[in-house]
């Protein structure tokens, strides 16, 4: 791939960040580009996973979801992996990541309210063998967008 071609696959992810929906059209214009040439990269771009996919951006205390935490815990490495798939279950779950320090584990967990997120702390994530556990409410969310 040459300069020009990764200039131009950058200029498209940032308008795909941006807004997700627009169409080939819209992105050939903006970019001075066809839309058969912005298909192609984009295209390519999904089947080398540099676009992994797309999303929406919810509002989700319209969906009755008002309790959102950072649980931060510790595993023993030989539960790990076992526990951190089985996270993937909890339909409340919906980010783990691998961090450096004291705990291990990050998960960010939505509930309806702070006693279904302690149900689920309690009855689901602890059992799976995460220990030193300490959750941390989110008050209000400063950024809401993904791929930034």
């Amino acid at each position: 791939m040459n300069r020009m071609d990764d200039e131009l696959d950058k200029e498209i992810l940032q308008l795909l960040r941006k807004n997700a929906k627009l169409t080939y059209e819209e992105i050939g214009q903006l970019l001075n580009r066809s839309p058969s040439t912005v298909r192609d990269r984009i295209k390519k771009m999904e089947e080398t996973r540099t676009i992994l996919g797309y999303s929406a951006i919810v509002d989700h205390e319209r969906l009755g979801v008002f309790s959102d935490a950072i649980v931060c815990a510790d595993i023993e490495p030989d539960k790990a992996s076992s526990a951190i798939s089985a996270l993937f279950s909890i339909e409340n779950v919906v980010e783990i990541l691998n961090v450096t320090g004291e705990r291990r584990v990050m998960i960010r967990v939505r509930a309806r309210n702070n006693r279904e997120l302690s149900e689920i702390i309690e009855r689901k994530v602890r059992p799976m063998g995460f220990n030193n556990i300490e959750t941390i409410l989110v008050l209000k969310p400063i950024v809401r967008y993904p791929g930034f």
